[in-house]
């Protein structure tokens, strides 16, 4: 096992901190100061590690890419799309039950953040790229030819984060009961119609 240093430890807490806030909060409404009363860190960790809070930003968009994307690609591993998709929604109703779920933040902070800071944004379009395109290896391990996957998969991303905005929006859990069934009667309906 890799030990990390203090000073890697207070980068990893600063950005986990700052990922949670951002979720929750938004962007805009979470200052340094709130970050590093949540850390109990000192003002000059922050900027020891980070230059801006936009910086941070960046980071907080990697830790998401990096945290959603390990846990739906194990989540999917094996699994046809049926299967896969019980399996997260099952764990998002969970969280909301348990008042963990603020919904996906690759839409939530990429709306907030695509034009007033375009740049940290185009993160959070890039890791909606890879859901699809994880999306897509599901279809195909599911028996979806490549072309029918690729167009089955925008329909699919779309179905994934509107329910999610729903539910950050009304915070009704049922939105994910919904975005099991749209998301498993889409690929059904497809498969019916020969579009494989």
């Amino acid at each position: 096992m890799i030990k990390s240093t203090k000073g890697e430890q207070s980068k990893a807490k600063l950005i986990e901190c700052a990922a949670k806030l951002f979720l929750k909060n938004g962007y805009n409404a979470t200052g340094i100061n709130d970050i590093l009363a949540l850390t109990g860190l000192p003002k000059g960790s922050f900027y020891f590690h980070f230059n801006s809070k936009k910086a941070l930003a960046v980071e907080v968009s990697n830790y998401f890419h990096n945290q959603i994307g390990r846990w739906l690609r194990k989540t999917a591993s094996g699994k046809q799309w049926e299967e896969f998709v019980n399996d997260f929604t099952q764990v998002m109703l969970r969280n909301a039950e348990d008042g963990t779920q603020f919904g996906c933040p690759f839409a939530v902070l990429g709306l907030e953040l695509a034009y007033s800071e375009p740049d940290i944004a185009v993160h959070y379009g890039e890791s909606l790229n890879d859901l699809k395109k994880l999306f897509i290896s599901v279809l195909e391990f599911s028996n979806i030819n490549h072309d029918s996957a690729v167009e089955l998969s925008n329909r699919m991303a779309a179905i994934y984060e509107g329910y999610l905005l729903y539910y950050r929006i009304n915070k009704d859990i049922n939105e994910f009961k919904m975005m099991q069934h749209d998301l498993i009667d889409t690929f059904e309906s497809y498969k019916k119609l020969g579009n494989i």
